[in-house]
């Protein structure tokens, strides 16, 4: 089997690349599943932009040509895609005991930390928004203050790293970091997808043969 994994897409926000989200849901081989693991759609902003109603559409409407998977992220708000095709919505999805896929906010343990941190972020975002400012890409800022970052992604490894061991898997895949990275820890492989609000952007291609990262361009 092929399946093709992305995640953190966060359609609705300006930062997202949508003609290039569009470009790969145009370019997916035939016979192959896709797999959107969480934050496809960005609750934190107020109205979906035509743009990206078009990529909802396209992939309603890969939905009935191949297996879509939707893993639901701590951002995703579905409620703009009225008719969702034949997409699946899980929680996680596995690919026999070779791999787990899940958005990585269930596992995330700094979540409550996070959350403290975010609120004031938020806050200016909304202020700024009412003052006809352009909104501020609020993981990119949080990247920044390295330190923290650094010990978030680290957490959030550790613990999708344990989760897959308890769970008898060869590897784990997770986005909600917005970091793309491949590794082995303890004997476990963990993949992060990244987000489609930076550049360049991934996926993750799964086949009979391999497990691979890899970089899209336009």
């Amino acid at each position: 089997m092929n399946a093709l994994v992305i995640s953190d897409l966060h359609l609705e926000s300006i930062h997202s690349h949508s003609h290039l989200i569009d470009r790969f849901l145009e370019s997916l081989p035939e016979g192959s599943e896709l797999v959107l693991n969480g934050d496809i759609i960005d609750s934190s902003y107020p109205n979906l932009p035509p743009q990206n109603l078009q990529t909802l559409e396209l992939i309603r409407r890969q939905s009935y040509v191949r297996k879509v998977v939707w893993i639901q992220g701590n951002h995703d708000d579905c409620s703009a895609m009225r008719d969702r095709g034949e997409i699946h919505f899980a929680r996680s999805y596995t690919i026999g005991n070779r791999l787990i896929i899940t958005h990585g906010n269930e596992l995330d343990k700094a979540k409550p930390l996070i959350y403290l941190l975010i609120k004031p972020f938020k806050h200016i975002q909304f202020m700024r928004m009412r003052a006809g400012l352009k909104p501020v890409n609020v993981a990119r800022l949080a990247k920044r203050v390295e330190p923290f970052y650094r010990l978030y992604r680290w957490k959030l490894r550790r613990d999708a790293v344990r989760f897959a061991r308890k769970n008898g898997f060869e590897a784990i895949t997770c986005g909600h970091a917005h970091h793309p990275e491949d590794r082995v820890i303890q004997g476990v492989r963990y993949i992060n997808t990244g987000a489609w609000t930076d550049y360049p952007v991934f996926y993750l291609l799964v086949n009979d043969k391999e497990i691979s990262l890899n970089r899209f361009d336009d």
